[in-house]
């Protein structure tokens, strides 16, 4: 999610997606299923700029959760009030799951995330069913309760001109986004330098505080190498790119990647702390054995709206990840039908061909 930096994650941290569950039992029309999700983009742009999250708190079951009952409520036929309500009632179910269960490898983390799902069928439900809230349930919950802080005054900004769905950001490395900023720094180094990796004396890492935590070089398993800086760096250094195919399970026990991450020194900036998150700075420098050196910095990443990437790198990234779970006729046919989705009459259009060509 974000603070008052620019950019909401693919699909809202995945809130507004897990609310179009709802679509599927209610065999919602392509338009309504557009409308949904544009919708719980909206509640999650919008409430994430007032809210201020406690810092060890990880987002998951927070502001997305409101944001999928806000798309499931959408979709199962309830008005503006309505909507609202189902929300209030939602903030019952809020969690507060602990950023260390990332560098830890807890992947119970993701429970809290699939909780999104849950409370998007579950409260318009208790809405319908007559079930009251609290009028100021959601300021009091992220105000007070699972936040450190919430403010209204700006939610309303621009609303109908300014659209959060186009304000997003995609991310290309199979990692958690704060540590892009460096990978693609050191992207740029590798490509200057063309190491081997026995020629890397050592990588030295400089950015702002949140992403500079994430430092240990020896993380628990995949799960904990995602929120590993010096595990994805290492894996870029050695497999040339930290994508979805590059930061596999493999790579964790690869002896070369293993050896190499004892040499990347991730340290925090102060003066990159303090443009954070309006800018999400980092600095790399690669030594080599043979006294070789380059250092290349940034202000942020690739992949927001401000500097996007092209739609098809995108697609690309696409087809990698569904071709994990498609026939590759299938990735095709899913994609082909993504295009034309205000055209569906039902969403069992897309759930067939999901269960037509899913791998055996």
């Amino acid at each position: 999610m974000r603070g008052p930096a620019p950019g909401l994650g693919p699909g809202g941290d995945a809130g507004p997606a897990r609310g179009l569950a709802v679509g599927e039992q209610e065999r919602s029309p392509g338009r309504e299923l557009l409308a949904a999700l544009i919708l719980g983009y909206e509640v999650a742009g919008r409430l994430a700029v007032g809210f201020t999250p406690r810092p060890l708190a990880h987002q998951n079951g927070q502001v997305p959760l409101l944001a999928a009952t806000a798309a499931g409520a959408r979709l199962r036929g309830l008005d503006g009030a309505g909507i609202s309500h189902a929300m209030r009632i939602a903030t019952i179910l809020l969690l507060t799951p602990s950023y260390t269960n990332a560098v830890a490898g807890a992947t119970a983390l993701d429970v809290a995330g699939g909780m999104s799902g849950f409370a998007a069928g579950l409260a318009p439900e208790l809405a319908l069913a007559g079930f009251k809230a609290q009028p100021n349930a959601i300021e009091e919950a992220l105000g007070s309760l699972v936040g450190g802080g919430f403010a209204a005054d700006d939610l309303t900004n621009e609303l109908g001109t300014r659209w959060e769905i186009t304000r997003n950001y995609f991310r290309l490395y199979a990692c958690c986004n704060p540590i892009h900023p460096a990978l693609g720094c050191l992207r740029e180094v590798l490509a200057e330098l063309h190491p081997e990796t026995d020629q890397i004396l050592r990588i030295d890492i400089a950015t702002y505080r949140f992403a500079s935590v994430m430092r240990n070089p020896d993380p628990a398993n995949y799960f904990a190498s995602k929120y590993s800086l010096p595990h994805a760096a290492a894996v870029m250094a050695v497999r040339g790119n930290a994508g979805f195919a590059e930061l596999d399970d493999t790579a964790l026990q690869d002896p070369v990647i293993a050896a190499l991450r004892q040499r990347v020194n991730v340290a925090e900036d102060p003066a990159m702390t303090a443009l954070a998150p309006r800018l999400r700075p980092a600095r790399v420098t690669v030594t080599l054995t043979d006294g070789r050196q380059a250092t290349h910095s940034c202000d942020s990443h690739r992949g927001d709206f401000q500097r996007p990437f092209a739609e098809t790198e995108l697609r690309e990234k696409f087809r990698e990840l569904a071709g994990t779970v498609l026939t590759r006729h299938g990735v095709g046919r899913v994609e082909h039908a993504v295009d034309r989705c205000e055209e569906w009459q039902s969403i069992d259009e897309l759930i067939l061909l999901l269960r037509r060509y899913g791998r055996a």
